[in-house]
């Protein structure tokens, strides 16, 4: 529990110095801590055993016993400073600075009361150096580097000049016929090594399990990414990996742009492929819409089947969230060419996608059980994106009003059309967007061919299937015009723009008669409706062909 707690502490961090400023002034303490303990320990020893080392000044050792105990004392203070600004998660510059000082100040102090040249505590100057220079900043570490050598250099030139004593720690020199007495350097240095080096082994020990621990986590989310990556965007999976709380069940109000497109026809098509080609066919859709949703950092919050639910505003805040969805969709439409191509080479059938786009509020947030949950977005106005996406066919980009009030001269709009619908008591008005100016700078290309007059006469029996009449208006109308994605046929004003429409043929071949048809309305004038084929079966695309001048 409390190593865990610990490791909380320092933000995991696979090397100290990655820690922050607080961590690091911790570890430095840690690291003099049992060196000074066991200097007091060993002062009042020898306070008590003044026979052991008969060549220490007896007041000079009770200061730097009381110093040791004094510096233990701050060093346990400072640690739990350090522990508490690390919880708070604040960086102190003055906090690290005075730190530096302490150490330098007071291992300097120590080093000219037992001289240079003797002293077994001038060991620690090189590792206090290495360790400061190596974790801190220079501007956090050279004025207790400084603050250090100035204080041997004055009492350096003090000494020389008989203003100081030099090494005013030893009573009398611990010498024997001439040289330092060999048991009085093993019992003064075996303290100081043995100190230093426990220090140093239990050090290596902890970071060598902090990095190894360090480099399991690190794996182990990479592992992760990979593998949810695959289910949620890189925003969803960066909320949850960062925000531990947005694993809760619940939401939050947010206004957002959703995205919603759909393949036209492809529940006929499916049924004329393999299972297999099936899902070839949308793995090679979804590989291309999804990168083109990620570089406009739309969040993926749903993939049902053929159809693609995009959020821009959600988890994460975003400035401009209308304008960068409708300039995905008009990509996402763009990219189609990529698409069938891909299609082409591999004697796939072409596909055709609609897109319907609305800004409005929701609820975003975590949606299911305790046991299994998902990101995603709850409100009436996911169903109304929905019912835009309904009316657009392929190649087209449908929004709301909310979205072109927001973005107003950004939008280049190439038509308008009101629609009554189920369960809405005014007229839904739905634009289509052919491009957006400003920093976006993107156009719809065009991929409609023209619609052409016929060789021979042909007759259609049509039944509207969407709309207030839906079901129970049909009738038969002769051709006009014909291409290879529309058809126009006189239809008397019957039919209106964004109308569904099933379609048979009365007159031509017998063969192709059994297929149905399926279009939508796109424009109706002087009595003739223009329509845009949303299902049409190839046998029949390759009996239209034939018959156009």
């Amino acid at each position: 529990m409390v190593t865990n707690r610990l490791r909380s502490l320092f933000d995991r961090a696979p090397s100290p110095l990655a820690w922050s400023g607080p961590a690091k002034v911790i570890l430095i303490n840690g690291f003099f801590l049992l060196p000074i303990t066991l200097l007091s320990f060993r002062g009042r020893y020898l306070q008590a055993h003044p026979e052991v080392e008969p060549y220490i000044d007896r007041d000079v050792l009770a200061l730097m016993t009381d110093l040791a105990s004094v510096s233990v004392g701050f060093l346990l203070v400072w640690i739990g400073i350090g522990f508490l600004l690390v919880r708070w998660g604040r960086e102190s510059r003055t906090f690290v600075q005075i730190a530096n000082l302490f150490w330098w100040s007071a291992l300097s102090f120590v080093t000219y009361l037992t001289g240079p040249s003797t002293s077994p505590i001038f060991i620690l100057f090189p590792l206090l150096s290495f360790l400061t220079l190596l974790v801190f900043r220079s501007r956090d570490a050279l004025p207790g580097i400084f603050t250090g050598i100035l204080i041997v250099f004055v009492t350096t030139v003090g000494e020389r000049l008989g203003v100081l004593p030099y090494a005013p720690y030893f009573a009398t020199w611990p010498e024997e016929g001439g040289r330092i007495a060999d048991d009085w350097v093993a019992a003064t240095t075996a303290w100081t090594s043995f100190a230093v080096v426990t220090v140093l082994v239990a050090y290596t020990q902890i970071l060598r399990q902090w990095r190894a621990q360090s480099a399991r986590l690190a794996e182990m989310s990479e592992a992760l990414k990979r593998m949810f990556g695959r289910y949620m965007s890189t925003e969803v999976m960066k909320t949850l990996l960062e925000t531990p709380g947005a694993l809760e069940l619940g939401g939050a109000r947010r206004r957002v742009t959703m995205l919603l497109t759909d393949l036209r026809g492809f529940t006929s098509l499916a049924e004329r492929l393999s299972p297999e080609d099936v899902l070839a066919l949308l793995n090679d859709y979804f590989e291309v819409m999804v990168d083109v949703c990620l570089r406009h950092q739309g969040t993926i919050a749903e993939i049902t089947g053929d159809a693609l639910l995009v959020t821009f505003g959600a988890p994460g805040e975003m400035q401009n969230h209308p304008a960068r969805a409708v300039a995905c969709a008009i990509e996402m439409q763009n990219a189609m060419s990529e698409v069938n191509s891909r299609n082409a080479r591999s004697q796939r059938p072409e596909l055709q996608m609609g897109i319907g786009l609305h800004t409005a509020e929701v609820v975003v947030g975590n949606i299911g059980s305790e046991k299994r949950s998902k990101f995603g977005v709850v409100g009436s106005a996911v169903n109304m994106t929905s019912r835009i996406e309904s009316y657009s066919v392929g190649g087209q980009v449908l929004v709301s009003q909310a979205i072109v009030d927001e973005l107003g001269d950004l939008l280049r709009i190439d038509d308008r059309n009101e629609h009554t619908a189920k369960g809405l008591s005014a007229p839904l008005v739905i634009y289509e967007v052919g491009g957006i100016g400003g920093p976006y700078g993107l156009a719809l290309e065009k991929r409609d061919e023209a619609l052409k007059p016929l060789r021979q006469s042909l007759v259609v029996r049509w039944e509207l299937v969407s709309g207030k009449h839906g079901g129970d208006l049909r009738g038969e109308s002769r051709v006009s015009r014909l291409s290879r994605t529309g058809i126009e046929i006189a239809s008397a004003g019957a039919l209106h723009a964004l109308d569904d429409v099933r379609l048979n043929l009365v007159e031509g071949s017998a063969y192709v008669r059994r297929g149905d048809v399926y279009a939508k309305v796109v424009g109706q004038s002087d009595g003739v409706a223009r329509m845009r084929f949303t299902a049409i079966p190839p046998e029949i695309v390759t009996y239209f062909e034939g018959l156009r001048a």
